[in-house]
C-alpha cells in the first residue's frame, strides 16, 4: 500500500498523476509551513488555521518555477518577480488567499483511467468599492499558465 507521500510524489504508478508543485506558506513571525517536510505531509488545514498571520503562500516545482502571493499587499509575483520593487498603487481590502487544485481525469468505456491532468489555481480575492474582485491563474503541471476567473 502506498502512502500519501509517495502517491503525491510520483511513486511507480504511472497513471497517478503526481503532484509536480507542492507549497510552502510564510506566516508574520518568520515560521513556514512546508507541504512536504521530513517525509511528512503536512495539511493545508494547518496553514487555514493560521490564516490571519499568513503573509506569503509559494507554490514550487522542480523545475525551478516558483509562484508567489503576498496576501498583505495583494500581489502575485513569478520566479525572479521580487515584491519589494512593486510599488502598490492601490490598497486592496480584506485580500484572502485562493489555491486548489482541479483534477482532470479521463476514464475509458472500461472504467480504466486514460489520462490525470492537474491545474492548480493559485490568487488571491480582495475588496475594492464594496464590490468582491479576484485575481488567479491557472497552472499547469509544466509551468505554464494563465489568466483565470
Amino acid at each position: 500500500m502506498n502512502s500519501i507521500i509517495s502517491q503525491n510524489l510520483g511513486d511507480n504508478n504511472s497513471m497517478k498523476s503526481p503532484l509536480t508543485f507542492s507549497w510552502i506558506a510564510i506566516f508574520s513571525d518568520g515560521s513556514k509551513i512546508e507541504q512536504f517536510e521530513n517525509n511528512n505531509e503536512h495539511s493545508f488545514q494547518e496553514v487555514q488555521n493560521k490564516i490571519n498571520e499568513l503573509v506569503y503562500f509559494n507554490l514550487t516545482d522542480k523545475q525551478g518555477h516558483l509562484f508567489s502571493v503576498n496576501v498583505v499587499q495583494g500581489l502575485i509575483g513569478y520566479n525572479d518577480l521580487v515584491f519589494s520593487y512593486r510599488e502598490v498603487k492601490e490598497k486592496k481590502e480584506n485580500v484572502r488567499l485562493i489555491f486548489f487544485r482541479r483534477h482532470k481525469v479521463e476514464i475509458t468505456e472500461n472504467n480504466i483511467e486514460k489520462s490525470h491532468n492537474i491545474e492548480y489555481h493559485l490568487g488571491f480575492q480582495y475588496n475594492q468599492n464594496e464590490y468582491n474582485r479576484q485575481i488567479v491563474l491557472i497552472i499547469d503541471s509544466q509551468g505554464s499558465w494563465v489568466l483565470g476567473e
